[in-house]
């Protein structure tokens, strides 16, 4: 079963930075709005506290490969543990003022949007059909997180146009040939605070996936970190 968690990006302080690494403090120096590096961080300190408790490793100490496996570039593949368990997979995804993470032993895409971001879904967007479904932005916004959880599963991101994926409802209706059967895939739509829609799209048969807050993960681990900062030194 795959579990989700999610936290409020004005919720994890900027002390827990010190739990990306080299190459992610590097990345987030380079985004330029400041409202997106506090997004970056809330994302990728959920995914490490998310990941450190699942495999019983340091947050601080995992490493991530972006390497793309489909046309072997590095950089702009979807992420994966290095030295990871075999089989396990994760998916993040962050808006507005809330990050999100999903991990599996199968193949996983998480998308979270705001309902409430927009006035008129881009038509080139969706199909014929979905666009007569769409009454509003925020069934557009449901309909979006469906689409982009299934190619982020894939790890293909927008290199596939939407349009080639239908959804109706929740039933993915048609795939490009090349990402298998909409029944090799379940998808399910994720409770999350209001204003905020998510989808999670699963390579294989899943039930009902597990979601949860990550505030108390983040609170934990801030305080644990104040903590030894604080910690008093013994001079001999």
């Amino acid at each position: 079963m795959a579990d989700v968690w999610y936290v409020g990006v004005d919720q994890v302080p900027e002390s827990l930075a010190v739990l990306l690494d080299g190459r992610d403090r590097a990345r987030r120096r380079q985004i330029l709005p400041a409202a997106d590096r506090n997004r970056f961080l809330a994302a990728w300190v959920l995914v490490r506290l998310v990941l450190g408790e699942k495999l019983g490793r340091d947050p601080a100490a995992l490493r991530f490969d972006r390497t793309c496996t489909h046309c072997g570039a590095p950089g702009h593949g979807k992420p994966v543990v290095e030295a990871g368990a075999p089989g396990l997979d994760f998916s993040l995804s962050h808006v507005g003022g809330l990050a999100a993470v999903a991990v599996s032993d199968r193949a996983v895409g998480l998308d979270v949007e705001d309902s409430t971001a927009g006035e008129q879904p881009p038509a080139s967007a969706l199909t014929e059909r979905e666009r007569a479904a769409c009454g509003s932005y925020a069934d557009f916004a449901r309909l979006w997180t469906r689409k982009e959880a299934v190619l982020k599963a894939v790890g293909r991101g927008l290199a596939i146009h939407p349009q080639r994926i239908e959804v109706l409802g929740s039933t993915l209706r048609a795939l490009p040939e090349e990402l298998g059967r909409p029944a090799d895939y379940s998808l399910s739509d994720l409770p999350l605070p209001a204003p905020y829609v998510g989808s999670l799209a699963v390579l294989g048969p899943e039930g009902a996936p597990s979601v949860r807050s990550g505030t108390d993960l983040v609170g934990d681990a801030a305080r644990v970190l104040s903590s030894s900062f604080r910690r008093p030194r013994i001079h001999r």
